[in-house]
């Protein structure tokens, strides 16, 4: 397992998030991760960064806490190609449900690709439950499961 520094995401960060961004199967709209990591944003939105110790790659991945009614929504979680299935994946996760335990949040939801059995596998050993499937959710007709876990995360779920 690699061990990453986990932190918050800021607008000097935004290079590297676009580059990493630009990788993902479902990229962002520039516009919206440079309006959400300005310092004056209003949005309730906080962006988790995995950074290498060394300088190799200073962004290994991040994920994106925000809010659905009362709960806390992870939003996305990215991990570069090269530096997947290492366990930075389940950091960020983690980081994510502390954060959102912080918050007060009770639950943690989530939407994934149906065909994403490798990101459903992880969230199911983090104790995440899926709940039901949303028809056609994805711009290309996938579906999406819907899944959540109580907070705080289980101390187990993080082997």
């Amino acid at each position: 397992m690699y061990v990453p520094e986990i932190d918050f995401l800021t607008f000097d960060d935004l290079p590297d998030v676009l580059r990493l961004n630009a990788k993902s199967s479902c990229s962002w709209p520039e516009k919206v991760i440079r309006a959400d990591l300005r310092k004056d944003s209003n949005n309730e939105i906080t962006y988790l960064g995995a950074f290498a110790t060394t300088a190799e790659a200073p962004l290994l991945g991040y994920a994106v806490l925000g809010r659905e009614k009362r709960e806390g929504l992870l939003m996305a979680l990215f991990v570069d190609d090269l530096y997947r299935r290492r366990g930075i994946g389940r950091q960020l996760v983690s980081a994510v449900g502390d954060c959102a335990t912080y918050l007060h949040f009770r639950r943690l939801r989530l939407k994934v690709r149906k065909s994403n059995a490798g990101a459903i596998a992880l969230y199911t050993q983090m104790s995440f439950i899926g709940e039901k499937v949303r028809r056609g959710y994805y711009s290309n007709g996938e579906d999406a499961v819907i899944m959540s876990a109580r907070l705080p995360l289980r101390a187990g779920a993080l082997r």
